[in-house]
C-alpha cells in the first residue's frame, strides 16, 4: 500500500573552498624571507621546527607563486613579485580556490521535522500521483515550521574529497503543502520502503499506523505497490528504495574528561572560556529566572569584556524585560570597557531551548560544550546535569551556524554583525582542519551529530545504544511538535561515557 509524507522543499546556495589554506608556520616563513637571506638552515635555526614541515611550508609558498629559489653557494630564498604583495596585503595563496557550487535541494518531512538530502528522498507532486492520490492515506502534518537552519543543512550539502563549505546563502522554500513522500508500506511484514534511513526509527510507526487506519476504514480498496501496472503514461514511478546511508555523523574522538558531570564542572568550563578566549564567548541558557541572577552572570563576564572579547548572553525564555536585561549588559559592558562596551557584551531573547557554551581558544580553533546543563537557577546545581566538550572542528563550525542563527531570530539591524561574526569563525575553523589531518582520529567507531529545532529527539525516539546531551523546548509556532533547541547525538563506543554520567539519557 502506498502512504503519502508531506513535506517541505529547501533550496541552499553555498559556495566551497578546496586546497591547503595558507598557514600561521607559512605566514612566518614568508615574513623571515623577506627580510633577506633565507636558508632552509637558517629557518631551521629559527623556528625549531622539523625540516619536513619547513620544506611543506617553502613549497607551499613556491607553488603559490610568492617565493623563488636563488642560486648560489647555497641554495636561498627571495620574495617573487607577488610575494612582496602577499607580505603587504595579507592575502591568501592562489592554492585556495573558493567557487560558486550547485544549490543543494533539501527535504523536510512534515511530520516530525527531519531533514534529508533530496536524492534520499525523492518527492511528487500531486499532479504527478494522480494514479494514487485518491485511495493513498496520508500520514498527518504536524511540523508548520517554514524554514531550516543553516547548521541543519550544512551537513546535508554535497562537497567532493578535500571541499569544505565556505559560506552558505540565504536558505529559500521552495515547496509548501505542494510535494509529497510516496512510501511503500507492507502490513503483513511491518516494513516501510521509501524513507531515507535516518527517517526509519521516527516514520516507520506513523506509516504503519496511517495504513491500518486506511484498510480499516475501505477493507475492499486494493493496494497500490511499487509493481502494480500502470497508464501508458505514467508519472508515479515508485518510491525511493535507497539502503546507502549517508552519514551526518561527524567522526570524533571522545575521551573521558571530554564528558562534564554537574554544576561544578560547567562552572570550570565557563571559567575556561571567559579567561582562554581570544575573541568571542557565547553562552546559551535556556531559561533565566530573576535579574539578579543574570547581573551576577553578566558580571561574571567583565574581565573577558575589558580584554577586548566579545560575549554573547543568549537568553531563551525569561518573565524579566529585555529592555532590562540590555541595561545590565550595557551597564557592565561600559564598567568594563569605557568606549567599546556596548559592543562586546551583548544578549538577546532567543525563545529556544537550547544550552550551549562556545568560544575561540585560538585562531582558527573553537571549542564547544553542548549540555542539559542549565546555567543559572535552581536546576543548575544538580550534579546529573551531562555535557560534552566538543572540539572537532567541523562540528564546533556547525556549533558557530547554531549561534548564528540564535542572532537571526530577530530581524534588527542592531544584532546584524553578531551572525557574520560567528559564520566567520565558522570558516576560519574549517579552514584550520583542512591544514592539518588528525590520522587518529581516522577508523574510531565514534560520531556525533548536531540536531537543531525539530530534528532534535524526544526520548523514545532516542536510539537504545546512542546517547543524547541539550536540551530544546515545546515550540507552538512550528506546529504541534514544533520545537527549539540543539542537541548532541553520540554514537558508537562513546556513547557509553555519556550513559556512565548519573542520570543521563
Amino acid at each position: 500500500m502506498i502512504v503519502l509524507l508531506p513535506v517541505s522543499k529547501f533550496r541552499v546556495p553555498y559556495d566551497l573552498a578546496r586546497g591547503k589554506p595558507y598557514s600561521r608556520l607559512e605566514h612566518m616563513v614568508l615574513n623571515a624571507v623577506a627580510d633577506g637571506g633565507a636558508t632552509l638552515r637558517s629557518l631551521a635555526e629559527a623556528f625549531r621546527v622539523h625540516d619536513r614541515l619547513l620544506v611543506q611550508a617553502v613549497v607551499t609558498l613556491v607553488n603559490a607563486g610568492w617565493v623563488a629559489v636563488q642560486g648560489g653557494p647555497q641554495a636561498s630564498f627571495v620574495l617573487t613579485g607577488a610575494g612582496h604583495e602577499a607580505v603587504t596585503g595579507d592575502r591568501e595563496p592562489v592554492s585556495v580556490i573558493v567557487e560558486t557550487a550547485r544549490p543543494g535541494i533539501v527535504v523536510m518531512e512534515r511530520h516530525s521535522g527531519q531533514v534529508a538530502r533530496q536524492s534520499e528522498a525523492r518527492p511528487y507532486r500531486r499532479d504527478q500521483l494522480t494514479e494514487v492520490w485518491d485511495i493513498a492515506p496520508r500520514i498527518g502534518t504536524r511540523v508548520v515550521r517554514d524554514s531550516v537552519d543553516e547548521a541543519q543543512v550544512q551537513k546535508l550539502l554535497h562537497r567532493g574529497a578535500g571541499e569544505r563549505v565556505r559560506r552558505i546563502g540565504r536558505i529559500e522554500e521552495i515547496s509548501r503543502d505542494a510535494h509529497w513522500l510516496p512510501l511503500d508500506v507492507d502490513l503483513d511484514a511491518k516494513q516501510v520502503l521509501g524513507l531515507p534511513p535516518p527517517w526509519r526509527h521516527a516514520l516507520t510507526t506513523p506509516a504503519l499506523t496511517a495504513a491500518a487506519a486506511a484498510v480499516g476504514r475501505s477493507p475492499h480498496t486494493p493496494a497500490i505497490s511499487r509493481g502494480t501496472a500502470r497508464p501508458a503514461r505514467p508519472r508515479f514511478l515508485g518510491v525511493t528504495d535507497e539502503d546507502r546511508i549517508y552519514r551526518r555523523g561527524t567522526t570524533v574522538l571522545l575521551a573521558a574528561d571530554d564528558v562534564l558531570h554537574g554544576g561544578q564542572a560547567h562552572a570550570a568550563a565557563l571559567a575556561q572560556a571567559l579567561q582562554s578566549a581570544q575573541t568571542s564567548v557565547a553562552l546559551a541558557i535556556p531559561r533565566l529566572d530573576g535579574s539578579d541572577v543574570f547581573e551576577t552572570l553578566a558580571a561574571g563576564c567583565a574581565d573577558a569584556v575589558a580584554r577586548g572579547v566579545r560575549v554573547d548572553l543568549l537568553v531563551g525564555s525569561t518573565d524579566e524585560d529585555p529592555a532590562a536585561l540590555k541595561a545590565v549588559v550595557n551597564r557592565i559592558g561600559y564598567g568594563a570597557d569605557a568606549r567599546r562596551g556596548r559592543a562586546l557584551l551583548r544578549t538577546r531573547v532567543t525563545r529556544s531551548g537550547a544550552s550551549l557554551l562556545l568560544w575561540d581558544s585560538a585562531p582558527g580553533q573553537l571549542v564547544g560544550v553542548v549540555t542539559s546543563h542549565t546555567w543559572v537557577g535552581g536546576t543548575a546545581g544538580s550534579p546529573h546535569a551531562a555535557g560534552v566538550r566538543v572540539l572537532s572542528p567541523a562540528l564546533c563550525a556547525d556549533l558557530a551556524r547554531a549561534v548564528a542563527s540564535l542572532w537571526t531570530g530577530r530581524s534588527s539591524d542592531d544584532f546584524a554583525g553578531e551572525p557574520l561574526r560567528w559564520r566567520h569563525l565558522a570558516d576560519q575553523a574549517e579552514e584550520g582542519a583542512a591544514r592539518t589531518l588528525d590520522a587518529a582520529v581516522i577508523g574510531t567507531a565514534t560520531t556525533a551529530e548536531l540536531l537543531i529545532d525539530e530534528e532534535c529527539l524526544a526520548m523514545d525516539d532516542l536510539q537504545a545504544a546512542d546517547a543524547t546531551v541539550g536540551l530544546c523546548v515545546e515550540d507552538p509556532a512550528g506546529g504541534d511538535v514544533g520545537r527549539r533547541g540543539v542537541q548532541l547525538i553520540v554514537r558508537g563506543p562513546g556513547a557509553q561515557l555519556v550513559r556512565a554520567a548519573p542520570d543521563a539519557p
